[in-house]
């Protein structure tokens, strides 16, 4: 089996690497680069937003075809029962950014593309025990994806209005999402709370980062020790 785990920036790649000392770069071009961690796991830094994750799960495509991509780093959290640190564990992924509903689809959906990219329920399954097991406190439910940090009071309470029972948001995921299913390629979002959503979320990001991203790649070190 092989496991692609794609991050979005340095500090969130940055546990792998010093866990994973016998790395092989495969490609690099700009912020993307592909690594070869072990003969099962590949690490991806994509760089931030969604252009840069989407190219870079097209471009891992040229290099292995994963059997599973594990989207991973920080998030920022809509949940008033979550502390920093712990984990936010997606249901489904989704835009928060996108709007045709003037053509009759569904806030969210890119026109002639699904509404939303559901995760499996077996999947699903699997991965909360093994959190469980290893007792990580996790967080399920719907982290939405833009463009947008979420750090704009007028931002975040549009976002609330069109997803009331979302959990957190990230810049990435519903893209590596997309291009996955063109190759139904299973895609698991597993991330670590990094701040709390309003106008203090830029400075709790940068004081808390570090630690979290090392706390994100514990949770994914669970989930890789059960499936490979």
């Amino acid at each position: 089996m092989k496991i692609a785990i794609i991050a979005a920036m340095q500090e969130e790649v940055a546990p792998f690497r010093k866990y994973y000392t016998q790395r092989e770069t495969i490609w690099q071009k700009g912020k993307t680069s592909i690594e070869k961690l072990t003969e099962e796991i590949y690490l991806v830094e994509s760089g931030i937003g969604k252009v840069n994750a989407a190219a870079s799960t097209a471009w891992l495509y040229n290099y292995i075809v994963p059997d599973l991509i594990i989207n991973t780093g920080t998030t920022g959290t809509f949940a008033p029962d979550s502390d920093l640190g712990e984990i936010l564990l997606s249901d489904r992924f989704v835009y928060s950014d996108v709007d045709a509903t003037g053509f009759d689809y569904q806030f969210g959906q890119v026109p002639q593309m699904p509404a939303d990219y559901p995760i499996a329920e077996k999947l699903l399954e699997k991965v909360m025990q093994l959190l469980a097991e290893d007792e990580i406190i996790y967080h399920l439910g719907t982290i939405v994806t833009s463009d947008s940090f979420m750090s704009n009071v007028g931002t975040i309470q549009k976002i609330r209005e069109n997803f009331p029972a979302l959990i957190g948001s990230d810049m990435e995921s519903c893209a590596i999402a997309q291009v996955a299913s063109f190759y139904q390629t299973p895609v698991l979002n597993v991330r670590a709370i990094s701040d709390k959503v309003g106008d203090k979320a830029s400075q709790m990001f940068d004081d808390s980062v570090d630690d979290v991203s090392v706390k994100a790649f514990e949770a994914v070190q669970v989930l890789l020790r059960g499936m490979i």
